[in-house]
């Protein structure tokens, strides 16, 4: 998972930077966060100390392609010191088909003004059915089915899920900032907004 998102974030922001005179790098910092061996209270700890390493590590942006149900509010705390370091945060509106304004999906529905959070749409730009989606909870949608990218072992295939429109979000995002002098997280939403097609399926779906 962690190493198709990585693909996906690498090659949006090689598009956006493609025509770039002074030619911008990005770099991946991946930290594991999740095992499936540990209990649900040690991966959110785990969650909150990746976040917190990052932030520590002055990052630009934090992609998050997960989530769940619950509120942590040391997972909100974690998000919000990021958020006054000027660090995007990135995040995955969840793959369980629900209205995210009534049904929570978090991190994505903390209040902070650092966040985006991101649905999934079909290469036709509509919403896919395991796609939540939210009115007033999610940002903007992008591609998250069947995306290729890379995987374990030198080798490619396809995936789906917010988790992968979110890294597509992400590369867009550090393809703006490398272009603009870094522009704030906040800076950040209304410029992906001004970029992205709006498309009348999405309506009451995302803002």
């Amino acid at each position: 998972h962690g190493t198709h998102i990585s693909g996906i974030i690498k090659n949006e922001f090689q598009k956006r930077i493609a025509n770039s005179m002074s030619s911008p790098s990005v770099r991946l910092m991946i930290l594991k966060y999740y095992s499936p061996l540990s209990t649900d209270s040690e991966n959110i700890l785990n969650t909150v100390r990746a976040i917190n390493y990052a932030t520590q590590m002055n990052v630009q942006i934090i992609n998050y392609s997960g989530g769940g149900s619950s509120q942590f509010f040391k997972e909100y705390q974690a998000i919000e010191k990021a958020s006054k370091k000027n660090i995007l945060f990135v995040a995955a509106a969840g793959n369980n088909n629900s209205d995210t304004d009534s049904s929570k999906y978090y991190p994505a529905n903390y209040a902070l003004d650092n966040i985006i959070s991101v649905a999934a749409t079909d290469n036709n730009g509509e919403l896919v059915s395991f796609s939540n989606y939210g009115r007033h909870s999610i940002d903007i949608a992008a591609p998250g089915k069947l995306i290729y990218s890379t995987l374990p072992h030198n080798s490619h295939g396809f995936m789906s899920g917010t988790s992968q429109a979110t890294a597509c979000i992400t590369g867009v995002a550090a393809g703006l900032m490398a272009k603009n002098n870094l522009l704030k997280s906040q800076t950040i939403l209304a410029n992906l907004l001004a970029s992205s097609k709006f498309n009348k399926s999405l309506k009451n779906k995302t803002k």
